[in-house]
């Protein structure tokens, strides 16, 4: 179980409190700075200057070393910059560094990451020669290939075609079913209302509703934290919406 308990950071959080099993694929939602990034990179051990107690698996995360942190969790940033132009299959290899694995699962895990995300035909390639999609893709495969119990990711699917948004998609729920944590940050609320478990909403800093996509996609909490009121098409297929502007 992952625990936070008044988690805060200056002002860009306010005390926040939840907890999760594992299990899960929860969605952070929340407009342009409602604190969705900060809220992840807090649990990612990426900020100082926090407030409050983090624990998972009844450990004290904000006391994990950095290769502690290493052996639970791993974390998409919102933006991937590659500036060096190494080939996907070196990078694949560097995003397992110091994890506690023998080499022939490690080995497993990077394969599986290819196929899953569809690389094979850009192993040999430098990083820096791809498209923005194509890089997102192998930021994601390299998480993928850590395989850690615990994963939080900051707006996986950006930039990325409809295609690979909805693999991404069904990647993060598949690992939420096999038994991980997951956390994602989501500018698209159909995605969220279809793959997500429970939804955190987030409002100037605070936390404005949390529990599953129809008790926290009222209009109620849209017209709060959006200024939107929505039209919810819905099949056993998937969700999609139709916003407009109060």
């Amino acid at each position: 179980m992952l625990k936070l308990d008044n988690i805060a950071h200056s002002e860009r959080l306010k005390p926040l409190s939840f907890s999760a099993e594992a299990g899960q694929l929860i969605g952070v939602i929340g407009a342009n700075g409602a604190g969705k990034s900060t809220l992840l990179k807090i649990m990612a051990g990426l900020l100082n200057d926090v407030s409050g107690a983090a624990t998972w698996a009844d450990q004290d995360m904000t006391r994990w070393s950095a290769i502690e942190r290493r052996q639970y969790l791993a974390f998409i940033p919102q933006q991937t910059q590659f500036q060096e132009p190494a080939t996907v299959a070196d990078l694949l290899r560097t995003a397992q560094i110091n994890l506690r694995a023998g080499a022939e699962e490690l080995a497993q895990w990077r394969q599986l990451s290819i196929e899953q995300f569809e690389l094979e035909p850009l192993l040999e390639r430098a990083v820096t020669e791809l498209s923005g999609g194509e890089q997102r893709r192998v930021t994601l495969a390299c998480t993928h290939a850590m395989n850690r119990p615990l994963l939080i990711a900051d707006e996986p699917t950006a930039s990325l075609d409809l295609n690979y948004q909805l693999l991404t998609m069904d990647w993060l729920k598949t690992s939420s079913q096999q038994g991980k944590l997951v956390f994602v940050a989501l500018h698209d609320l159909a995605l969220a209302a279809q793959y997500c478990d429970q939804i955190i909403l987030l409002h100037h800093g605070a936390l404005l509703a949390h529990g599953t996509p129809n008790q926290v996609l009222t209009d109620a909490n849209l017209a709060t934290a959006y200024k939107v009121s929505v039209d919810w098409l819905c099949n056993p297929k998937g969700v999609a919406m139709l916003p407009r502007r109060l």
